[in-house]
């Protein structure tokens, strides 16, 4: 990669050299901090600096199109944006007007809102007919897979008419990505196919609830559309869909604590507007009508000295890498199978609106050309959005924008998350391979999958798996300790004491102000997140290392509680703590929604202390007077009474000690705890068990009568004895040989001793044997017990 002094880059696309332009924005002037940022536009980290040169920032984040439930890859969109202008905002200082859209009219939410309605329209007509279920089931099947085998075999020839460079690496990820939705088609007839028995077994409502499951409903409303689509007709349907999605999309985001826009757009609120951006293209020469749809004529653009295809130049022509909203390549309608639609007819089953051109609809792309530029006008310093949405969607944006204001940039800086990949592809409704935030909320807490997002770099691809998870989850537990000892810390020494300052609190004030450069520098350099936040941990186990080093009374609690505060600062910067100015930690506990830990620890700390106080004394005299009840009393205060109020008290050598934790944390934790308790106990039962039934076996033997010992062998071993059962001759007449009695006549021997033995407790103890019949069957009683426990 080659950088320009005109910012442009060079880029090697197989034999071709394609040249990306950017200039930077407003006029020569230093930018007003050391801020590096990755720029989609230039392919290269570029200074930032304002289109005005001020510290106000214009920035539009491409919003949810509201179809369905928002999942784990669309938090890695929000999420990293979020954590960036947080950044930018309250680190660095800018002013952000930051909008964003919802698109709630789209090719997605009308297919999805018709299919669920005409599903809703089939059951209640079919009732409890399964058999009629079953066949519509069977016939639409491999209708699908076939149609999905074709696309599989059209993303495989595109692959292979392409050139090797990016335009290939692309389409190999496409054909995988078709690749996927066949094998889980076929997974689906499979499954389909399996769950038919047990579908009749119910028979009915029951017996299709098992048939319609997602993959086999996808696969019946889709026949159901192409029958029946067309009939659809009332606008309430796509409006009530979309608000559905629209509502649980923003309670995601409060649940994740992303800051609100500060505009919100809404695609259903701007058709006016949109129709009016349409017709000023037109008028510029830039698009044409064809059977009332308007087209951007990409030709004439190119044409009059613009650059089409700024973010992927060598995505440009390809149908496969398409969105799938605007993959119709094939009409006759176009000019070009580079031009896309501004404005489409009306089309049956569809909602549509009154335009010069007729009845229809706006297209993908013009939405956020005409709700960007009417909020924030000719001059962008940020636009933001998935690395999946640069072609075609933001390449159409800029080539409407610069078409309508007649400019060459409108767009300064191009922000493009990372896809977030699970099972090897991005994570896609689509591909069916995706978990919901409010999924991923049960799994983790909002502040864990918010520090899954800032141990990555926000602009490269991630993976989301139980092993990243781990990473994010240890990361957190090590600040959480921190902030625990420190609390700890404050609360047993006096801050209103002199404090020691000798070589070891100097050289631990000198790690801070270094702290500090090192973050500046790694959020500078294109908001290095990870390498900001293992500069946080590295002072971190700093503070460890001097805690361990000196006394507990010599400790400069000052300069801890700085350092303290400085990590606070940063976690608030990237939104995992939402602490005070003054104070230290996390802030919000979970469960106490508006509570600061500081504010709490400073209420309840003298409660706590006398409360664990108490407990120690209640302990010591149990132990002196062996009063185990009040020891098992004290335990379940820690386990149950404190850890419901999410308190974790910790019994230490000098005393008890508390500390404020989750109490959803703290109850996984006890119950793990006790769960490792009862198979420690049920292990320890088992060999126990194990013990008895030899000992049993053992005395049972005992009981029978030392003359009858070998006669139960006679089949196979003996055919005559003497009259103590000693064996005379083997089983084929032979006369034992001398060694051989001499052998036979131990094992005899221990016999009699045996059973002399068992004799005696017998005479002693009448209930031995049942005795010991019973604690087995006690002992197998317990295990049991604890296996079902």
């Amino acid at each position: 990669m080659e950088f320009q002094e005109n910012g442009a880059v060079d880029l090697q696309h197989g034999a071709i050299k394609v040249q990306k332009c950017w200039s930077p924005p407003g006029p020569p002037s230093k930018p007003l901090d050391g801020l590096k940022v990755y720029n989609s536009l230039s392919g290269t980290k570029v200074p930032f600096q304002t289109n005005d040169g001020t510290r106000k920032v214009t920035w539009y984040n491409c919003g949810p199109t509201v179809y369905d439930s928002s999942h784990i890859g669309h938090a890695r969109n929000y999420l990293t944006f979020d954590i960036i202008r947080r950044i930018m905002e309250d680190y660095f200082g800018y002013e952000i007007r930051y909008v964003m859209n919802i698109t709630d009219v789209d090719d997605k939410i009308i297919l999805r809102a018709r299919r669920n309605y005409l599903l809703n329209r089939y059951l209640s007509t079919v009732g409890s007919n399964l058999e009629k279920v079953q066949q519509d089931l069977e016939s639409h099947f491999p209708v699908e897979i076939a149609k999905q085998r074709k696309k599989v075999e059209e993303a495989e020839k595109e692959l292979s008419n392409s050139s090797p460079g990016l335009q290939k690496k692309t389409l190999e990820e496409k054909v995988k990505q078709e690749q996927l939705k066949l094998s889980k088609l076929e997974e689906a007839l499979k499954l389909m196919q399996e769950k038919v028995k047990e579908a009749k077994a119910l028979g009915g409502i029951e017996g299709i609830n098992v048939l319609l499951w997602p993959g086999s409903t996808d696969v019946l409303t889709s026949r159901l559309d192409a029958d029946g689509g067309s009939e659809v007709t009332d606008h309430a349907i796509f409006r009530a869909h979309a608000a559905k999605y629209e509502k649980e999309f923003f309670e995601d985001m409060a649940s994740l604590g992303v800051r609100p826009p500060t505009y919100m757009t809404r695609v259903t609120g701007y058709v006016d507007k949109i129709i009016d951006y349409v017709e000023n293209i037109v008028s510029r020469g830039f698009a044409y009508v064809a059977n009332g749809s308007v087209y951007f004529d990409t030709k004439a653009f190119i044409d009059a000295g613009h650059t089409y295809g700024k973010l992927n130049p060598w995505a440009v022509g390809s149908a496969g890498l398409a969105s799938e909203s605007e993959a119709n390549f094939e009409t006759t309608e176009k000019k070009n199978k580079s031009d896309f639609a501004l404005w489409k007819a009306s089309k049956c089953g569809e909602p549509f609106w009154e335009s010069p051109w007729g009845l229809g609809r706006p297209g993908w792309h013009i939405e956020c050309s005409a709700m960007a530029s009417d909020i924030i006008g000719q001059a962008m310093d940020i636009h933001s959005g998935g690395n999946d949405l640069q072609f075609p969607h933001h390449d159409n944006e800029l080539a409407q924008a610069e078409a309508y204001y007649g400019c060459s940039q409108w767009v300064n800086y191009f922000f493009h998350s990372g896809h977030l990949a699970i099972d090897g592809l991005k994570m896609s409704k689509s591909l069916k391979n995706f978990i919901t935030i409010k999924q991923g909320l049960e799994m983790y807490t909002a502040r864990q999958l918010r520090f899954l997002f800032v141990i990555q770099l926000w602009d490269k691809p991630m993976t989301f798996n139980k092993e990243v998870m781990d990473i994010a989850l240890a990361r957190e537990q090590k600040l959480k300790t921190f902030f625990q000892e420190v609390q700890i810390l404050i609360r047993q020494m006096n801050v209103d004491d002199d404090q020691r300052w000798g070589n070891e609190e100097r050289v631990l004030s000198k790690k801070l102000l270094h702290a500090e450069d090192q973050v500046r520098e790694r959020l500078e350099d294109n908001f290095d997140t990870p390498g900001a936040l293992n500069v946080l941990l590295d002072l971190v186990s700093d503070v460890f290392i001097y805690r361990d080093k000196q006394a507990r009374g010599s400790l400069n609690i000052h300069l801890v509680k700085e350092i303290a505060h400085f990590v606070t600062k940063i976690l608030r910067v990237f939104g995992l703590s939402d602490a005070g100015n003054s104070e230290i930690g996390w802030g919000t506990l979970p469960g106490n929604a508006g509570v600061q830990s500081g504010n709490l620890e400073t209420v309840v700390g003298p409660y706590l202390d006398a409360m664990a106080s108490f407990r120690d004394q209640v302990r010591a005299g149990a132990r002196e007077a062996k009063q185990d009840k009040i020891l098992s009393l004290a335990d379940s205060f820690r386990d149950y009474t404190m850890v419901d109020l999410g308190v974790r008290l910790e019994d230490r050598v000098d005393g008890s000690t508390w500390k404020l934790d989750d109490p959803n944390v703290l109850r996984a934790e006890r119950d793990e705890k006790l769960r490792k308790a009862i198979e420690e106990k049920r292990l320890k039962l088992e060999r126990s068990r194990d013990r008895q039934v030899k000992d049993l076996d053992k005395w049972e033997a005992a009981a029978k009568d030392p003359k009858d010992l070998f006669k139960g062998r006679t089949s196979n071993e003996f055919s005559a004895f003497d009259e103590d059962g000693m064996p005379t001759h083997d089983v084929k007449g032979v006369e034992i040989t001398a060694s051989s009695r001499k052998k036979l006549k131990k094992d005899m021997d221990a016999a009699k001793k045996a059973h002399d033995s068992l004799k005696a407790k017998l005479a002693t103890d009448p209930n031995f044997l049942e005795t010991l019949r019973s604690e087995l069957r006690e002992t197998e009683a317990k295990i049991i017990a604890l296996s079902s426990s």
